[in-house]
């Protein structure tokens, strides 16, 4: 995976086989590129490259809710690197999303504008209800459990950098989605400013999350579900602790709470040491995990597992919707 810059000459040609979505999120932007095989037993999309540039734009909108130019200027330089990739890819195989940093600024249409004059295709701003359906269909099209025969209610979380998705399915259908303004980028610079991670910061954080997550919770209650699943960094964060214990890569409300105790005797967030825990999660995992124990809290959920799939995914399933992502 690339955090870098590319140089055109090591960027690879690719051709009419290749598929590419690029995911404008709040905190990072993604472009994932796909060929697609045929063989005699169906279609199948496999993934050739990745690459993906931490932007935090969430992190750069003002208290007027317009972008700053420093993260305007950031996003741009990230996508001339990813221009670099997309050049021999033909134009109809191409998705260009953006979610909710660029929902919420007032002077969206400036980076699109200033966007338009760099990307082969223009960037199409998806609702918090678009990108929660959408985030279904990864989860529901990577996830080889739930067949169609039997199909189970599924919870889906996904926590971003400015919303954060709840959405209930079955099967391949999204039931109901609700994309709320809470996100770990946007909380982060609210609550935990001073950089400090104290008792006080994560209640306040996590209460802030819980009062926008209790205005649907009933609704969703109502619904039910069997099995509870989440598709997002700070659910992959949890997930790699898991992993670096060699225990079950489930997450617990009990987990979270041991985490969020670490963090506190941690103090600040440069201090962060976790075994397990990459480098760049450091920054947004305090009002990830905010966020996560509200929702665990709110949704009374016992146990949450990671999807292999997401935005991404789901976007790849709208551009080949009779293909198997593997």
């Amino acid at each position: 995976m690339s955090q870098n810059q590319a140089s055109p000459k090591a960027i690879p040609q690719y051709d009419d086989s290749h598929y590419a979505v690029v995911d404008l999120g709040s905190n990072s932007f993604h472009l994932l590129i796909t060929q697609l095989v045929t063989t005699p037993t169906g279609k199948s999309v496999k993934v050739v490259n990745k690459v993906k540039q931490k932007v935090r734009l969430a992190a750069g909108l003002d208290n007027n809710n317009l972008l700053t130019d420093e993260a305007m200027t950031r996003g741009l330089d990230c996508l001339k690197n990813f221009s670099l990739y997309l050049n021999s890819i033909p134009v109809d195989n191409i998705l260009i999303v953006a979610t909710a940093a660029l929902r919420i600024a007032k002077n969206n249409q400036l980076f699109f504008d200033a966007a338009g004059q760099i990307l082969p295709k223009k960037i199409k701003l998806l609702s918090g209800e678009q990108e929660a359906k959408t985030i279904y269909a990864g989860v529901s099209h990577t996830c080889h459990t739930n067949n169609e025969q039997s199909p189970a209610k599924q919870l889906v979380l996904d926590i971003g950098g400015a919303s954060t998705e709840i959405i209930v399915g079955l099967g391949c259908t999204a039931k109901k989605v609700v994309s709320l303004d809470i996100g770990c980028v946007s909380l982060i610079g609210k609550y935990f400013a001073d950089d400090l991670l104290k008792k006080e910061s994560f209640n306040q954080c996590i209460d802030a999350a819980a009062d926008i997550i209790n205005t649907v919770k009933e609704e969703f209650i109502q619904l039910g579900w069997q099995s509870a699943v989440g598709s997002s960094g700070t659910m992959q964060a949890m997930t790699e602790i898991l992993n670096q214990r060699q225990q079950a890569p489930i997450i617990t409300l009990e987990f979270l709470y041991e985490i969020q105790q670490i963090l506190i005797s941690c103090k600040t967030i440069d201090n962060i040491e976790i075994a397990g825990l990459r480098a760049d999660r450091k920054a947004v995992l305090a009002s990830g995990l905010s966020i996560l124990i509200a929702l665990f809290q709110c949704l009374s959920i016992e146990k949450l597992c990671l999807s292999s799939g997401a935005l991404r995914e789901g976007l790849l399933f709208e551009l080949v919707p009779d293909a198997k992502i593997i």
